[in-house]
């Protein structure tokens, strides 16, 4: 038997972050491809020789610069200097011999997501051509020019995804005028007539399809309008994740998020990642991170900037080869189009905070460039989009010179972009491609394996389509920041309200025929937004929430409990009030049959769970001790009839209190909705401030960043403290417990009002709505049989084995065993083939990686580090009869 050891080798543990080879190092697998002929020509284009000498420098100091093989060949002309320059740069990587690009209008408007081409003219782009193409760059010598391999007159083209192979691209193009959406289609790259659509808009329907992204099961996945959602703060069309077959079949949604969720990006470690836009019981201007998910939805985790104001909005985030612990991205903003400046993230020290982003482009301090940014432009100029990162110093870009910041009076970017080769220092570049519309989007054009070495890991599919439901498994509450001073010993946390967000449909309040409410905004906060068709007062809830009911938190901090599938769920721990101690402020949603382990109360996500005492088969079914759960939670249907009865025969207007807690309905001309005067009422204040007298709420402006345990909510309401304070704080009334938790409850969903959109407007607005939703649920209905035609077919995939305490693993046909020896802290593989072991925890995050394909025994001994942590992995070997995979429970 041979034994070896992870720490042996050249290897990197990383925390919540992928490592690529560990025999290679950060190098990538040589790649040979024919050779681009390197001779200067006798004419170089005018373009290039200016942008040369746009970046300085003499003939002597550029020569000085090269290794000496490339000195040698300068004949002490400028141009000879910068040419030598260009291929000493270009050559050293193999694979960059051809590249694909789109040519269009610069996309965007105004704010975030008005990309989509769906909707009225005044929310996508403010530029929209019918016009495009896809354009293949293909370098014979290094001044080569491109061609144009599809060109349409008479439509928008973009959004391109090289497949595996290299040989197909997947793209968008849109209909021939603005607000006909977009659709998928895939060509042959060598066959421009082998083009063949994979979407269409739904009968009487418009969609916009956009931003395909390949997936190694064959399946596609894309954002798309097709949530019928709409933003909270305006009248634009949403987009979220969705997936389909590589024919276009068996189309069904996968992200269920509040607004925006855009270019998706496959990773090295079969997951996907892409952006998320949300405010949920937050500012609405700064939160707009990094996501991943697994291929078929599975696990989506914040992977940056969930709880960070600055950057304010990561767009085009890509990792790196080599070393994908780091991803270029684009920082833009709440408003603006879809550009910015081009930062470089870290993700193995945390998730959140600037200390961990390297703004490059140019390079400078991580901060806003406009600290009076009051209508959350995000302070950064418009010079780039679509990193691709070739390594930690090189990257493709669309780029263009700016030294401007968009603002009231510049809220559109109208130069030209060109395709650049760029480097980190921020002035080293080649301009490789230009254009009369602006070029978008470089890929290099290679398969997969001479990019990154090998394929992309294989993902066992978790979600099964034959459940409803899903589970979750809370290992512990005080686990955190978000519970971080509280002490496990107090046992302070007795339950965990789980809550369902309930989403306005597109077309809301088009046109100004519903209303908005706005008001003062905290001194503090950058921008604030009208809310329209509201929920709630000025400050309050965004959006309807559904309390699905609570669970029992055990004394360990545990909870282990099922949710509807498919559905965008939070959370809150309670006190033994039914008060929230903390509060999720964001959401998270699981496919169906999936079970989701998560360490604590927002813990560090560069964590693997621990190992606990619980398990999926001990989920327990939501408790409903309150009566008003599974429905919008509504304030004068649910809080209302108890103010009636214990408060409004003293508490009626005049009051000395101030508070008049009478229940009639009174119309609020802004909103187009009426409220209640006791709602009204206890609500005096709130906007500018997130609390008074009686109530105290996160509200709308609430920071990104992570807030202490027992900083708002009921806890610190004045309402709360005196109907818990006993008969001399309430003149002589003791209201039943049932009653005092609906109130508190009613606080900490952020004080809604209305339990669905169209309540309390008029009939004709609350039928016009009712329309809207009818018109959502055209496509709905279809995705309905979508989802029951995919659950028929749903390939059954290998996938861990549920939590718990496992030492010995599955054998695979072939005979090959796996198994772990928690003493010796060693995985033992019986029977054993050449081939790849992987370590990955149970995020589906890869640890680190061993190559034993120079082996030559049959059982191989492997030594896990010490360095390694307590908690829950999944050990894989990939050979050359297949993959196998056993759960292995570190506790010693």
């Amino acid at each position: 038997m041979i034994k070896t050891d992870f720490s042996s080798l050249k290897s990197s543990f990383v925390q919540g972050a992928v490592f690529v080879a560990l025999i290679a190092g950060y190098f990538l697998v040589p790649v040979t491809n024919a050779a681009i002929d390197d001779a200067m020509p006798a004419t170089i284009p005018a373009e290039i020789v200016a942008d040369w000498k746009a970046q300085g420098g003499t003939a002597e100091e550029i020569k000085a610069s090269l290794p000496a093989e490339y000195q040698a060949k300068c004949d002490g002309t400028f141009n000879s200097a910068c040419h030598w320059r260009r291929v000493y740069r270009m050559s050293r990587y193999p694979y960059l011999d051809k590249i694909l690009f789109t040519r269009h209008h610069n996309v965007g408007n105004i704010a975030i997501g008005f990309w989509v081409n769906v909707g009225p003219s005044d929310v996508t782009d403010t530029d929209f051509q019918p016009k495009g193409a896809l354009c293949l760059l293909k370098f014979d010598n290094y001044y080569s020019q491109y061609k144009e391999i599809l060109t349409k007159n008479d439509a928008c083209v973009k959004d391109p995804c090289i497949s595996f192979d290299g040989k197909k691209v997947l793209f968008a193009m849109s209909g021939n005028s603005k607000g006909t959406g977009y659709r998928i289609f895939e060509m042959e790259i060598d066959n421009p007539g082998s083009i063949k659509q994979l979407t269409e808009n739904p009968a009487g329907l418009t969609v916009a399809d956009f931003e395909p992204c390949y997936l190694p099961n064959g399946e596609i996945m894309f954002a798309s309008t097709r949530c019928f959602g709409v933003i909270d703060c305006g009248w634009q069309p949403t987009s979220n994740m969705f997936i389909m077959n590589g024919e276009g079949k068996y189309m069904r949604r996968v992200g269920f998020d509040q607004v925006h969720t855009f270019f998706p990006v496959l990773r090295p470690d079969g997951t996907v990642m892409y952006s998320r836009w949300e405010y949920n019981d937050r500012d609405i201007a700064n939160i707009a991170g990094l996501f991943w998910m697994y291929p078929d939805g599975c696990h989506q985790t914040e992977l940056y900037g969930n709880q960070t104001t600055w950057p304010m909005c990561l767009q085009h985030g890509r990792p790196v080869p080599g070393n994908p612990s780091k991803y270029f991205a684009i920082v833009s903003a709440h408003h603006g189009d879809y550009s910015g400046e081009v930062c470089v993230i870290d993700v193995t020290k945390t998730t959140n905070g600037p200390e961990i982003v390297k703004m490059i482009s140019p390079p400078r301090e991580t901060k806003t460039r406009d600290n009076n940014d009051t209508f959350a432009f995000g302070g950064v100029y418009r010079n780039s989009e679509y990193p691709y990162p070739l390594d930690e110093e090189w990257y493709l870009v669309s780029y263009h010179d700016e030294n401007k910041y968009n603002s009231m009076s510049y809220m559109h970017n109208t130069g030209k972009f060109r395709i650049y080769l760029k480097n980190v220092d921020g002035t080293s570049r080649e301009l490789l491609a230009w254009g009369d519309q602006s070029l978008h989007h470089p890929m290099v054009v290679a398969p997969w394996t001479d990019i990154w070495g090998e394929d992309p890991f294989p993902i066992a599919g978790q979600a099964n389509f034959k459940d409803s439901m899903g589970t979750y498994i809370m290992q512990d509450v005080y686990e955190g920041a978000g519970m971080e001073g509280v002490d496990k010993a107090s046992g302070v946390a007795k339950k965990l309200r789980v809550i369902e967000i309930k989403y306005r449909v597109s077309g809301a309040c088009d046109n100004g025929w519903a209303g908005m409410v706005s008001g003062a905004k905290p001194s503090n906060v950058i921008f604030s937004a009208p809310d329209i068709c509201p929920v709630a007062l000025w400050g309050g809830s965004w959006d309807v929430k559904n309390v699905l009911g609570e669970a029992t938190i055990k004394a360990d901090g545990s909870a282990s409990f099922k949710v509807p599938a498919r559905t965008p769920v939070y959370f809150q721990v309670l006190d033994a009030n039914g008060c929230s101690i903390a509060d999720m402020r964001s959401w998270s949603t699981l496919m169906p049959g999936e079970t989701f382990a998560c360490l604590g109360c927002h813990e560090s996500k560069n964590e693997a769970p621990p190992v606990g005492s619980l398990q999926a088969t001990s989920a327990q079914k939501l408790e409903t001790p309150l009566g008003i759960e599974n429905q919008g939670f509504d304030f004068p249907k649910m809080v209302q009839p108890i103010l009636d009865k214990y408060c409004v025969s003293c508490h009626k207007a005049g009051h000395a209190s101030g508070f008049d807690l009478t229940g009639n309905l009174v119309m609020n001309n802004a909103a187009k909705k009426s409220y209640a005067t006791s709602y009204t009422s206890l609500f005096k204040g709130i906007g500018a401030s997130k609390s008074n007298k009686a109530i105290n709420i996160a509200s709308i402006f609430s920071q990104a960043e992570q807030m202490p345990p027992y900083s708002y909510g009921a806890v610190k309401s004045g309402l709360i403290k005196a109907i818990n304070g006993g008969v001399s704080a309430m003149n002589n009334i003791n209201l039943p417990d049932k009653e005092k938790r609906i109130l508190a409850c009613w606080i900490d969903l952020e004080a809604p009002h209305s339990g669905s959109y169209d309540s309390y407007m008029s009939s004709s607005d609350a039928q016009r709505y009712k329309q809207l939703e009818a018109t959502a649920q055209k496509w709905y209905d279809i995705e309905a049989q979508n989802v029951k035609a995919w659950a028929a077919v749903q390939p059954t995939g290998i996938k861990p084995e549920d939590h718990g305490r496992v030492k010995t693993i599955a054998v695979a046909d072939n005979g090959l065993r796996i198994e772990y020896l928690p003493v010796q802290r060693a995985l033992v593989l019986k029977n054993f083939y050449r081939g790849n072991l992987t370590l990955v925890d149970l995020r589906g995050k890869v640890i680190s990686r061993m190559d034993l394909s120079d082996l030559q025994t049959d059982n191989v001994t492997v030594s896990l580090p010490v360095s390694l942590s307590t908690g829950c992995y999944v050990a894989r070997f990939k050979g050359v009869n297949g993959i196998q995979q056993a759960k292995i429970s570190i506790t010693q």
